[in-house]
């Protein structure tokens, strides 16, 4: 501040109030080497400001108030148009630093809540993404068969044909599902087949007796194939989780995954999608499949 040396010299009257409610006492103002002095009329010094300290805190067109600092109850009121120019410099350099600081913790606060956001918009496609680097394609099967059998979810499952392990060995075979295939006939009552995480189909028994399920059969497993492809049935499993189930497994704590199999049911009552089928079943193998709730 005492490189304002225009403002050296420059001394005006004013009235300064020592605190809250007390009445002004008129005064000569004047600056020293690092603060503005105010002495009485006999030039005895009352008291002085730092220079950095002072704020503006009212002007209008007569006059102008000052105070040496926020928390503090004096008040200095000035009339005189050259002081009040010079303090008013001096309250402008003050303040910048502050106001620097302040729009320096404004950026900080600003960036801080974008990385914020950002990372929990990111944090669930990051979880789901660890969490398909830990479960193995080939061990979809054991971490959903798991769910079914805690929650008992499929009952009454009839016992598996050699027909229908032939069928799946064949279909492991010449597509290469690595997740395996396993096909399951229930007598549980399901308004359609249900297309599981970990190649598991299962098919309600009452659904081999519509008219050409055959062919529906086939298509199932044509859809079936498709949709284990890039674990596609796995990651839409893993999309219906809640964040906090993800991260938790994330972090290796106990945490209980979510199976609702409505989610999974294949309706395949529309006709016009039964084209352009790449699987085929022989008539015996579909014959023993279809009855293995009869043996």
């Amino acid at each position: 501040m005492t490189a304002i040396k225009k403002y050296t010299i420059l001394e005006s009257k004013g009235f300064w109030i020592d605190a809250k409610g007390s009445p002004p006492k008129e005064v000569i103002v004047s600056f020293g080497k690092s603060s503005i002095i105010m002495s009485d009329n006999n030039e005895i010094p009352l008291n002085h400001w730092d220079l950095n300290s002072i704020v503006m805190i009212e002007k209008n067109e007569i006059e102008a108030r000052f105070s040496p600092g926020t928390e503090r109850q004096e008040e200095l009121i000035i009339q005189d148009e050259a002081m009040i120019e010079a303090l008013a410099i001096i309250c402008g350099k003050g303040k910048s630093p502050s106001g620097k600081l302040l729009k320096f913790h404004h950026f900080i606060i600003i960036t801080g809540s974008i990385l914020i956001m950002l990372f929990f918009f990111f944090l669930p496609n990051i979880l789901r993404t660890v969490t398909l680097d830990i479960i193995k394609p080939n061990h979809e099967y054991v971490f959903i068969q798991k769910l079914l059998e805690n929650e008992n979810l499929i009952r009454n499952t009839c016992p598996k044909q050699k027909e229908t392990k032939a069928v799946e060995n064949k279909l492991i075979k010449k597509h290469g599902v690595v997740t395996g295939i396993d096909i399951s006939i229930t007598k549980t009552s399901l308004s359609s087949p249900l297309i599981l995480p970990g190649g598991i189909i299962i098919i309600p028994f009452d659904w081999f007796q519509h008219k050409g399920s055959y062919e529906k059969f086939e298509l199932l497993l044509s859809i079936a194939l498709k949709s284990y492809e890039k674990r596609r049935v796995f990651i839409e499993f893993l999309q219906r989780q809640k964040l906090r189930t993800l991260l938790g497994y994330a972090l290796g704590m106990t945490v209980q995954f979510n199976l609702q199999l409505d989610n999974y049911l294949i309706s395949l009552y529309d006709q016009s999608i039964f084209t352009k089928t790449n699987v085929r079943v022989s008539d015996e193998e579909w014959i023993n499949i279809r009855n293995s709730c009869l043996n």
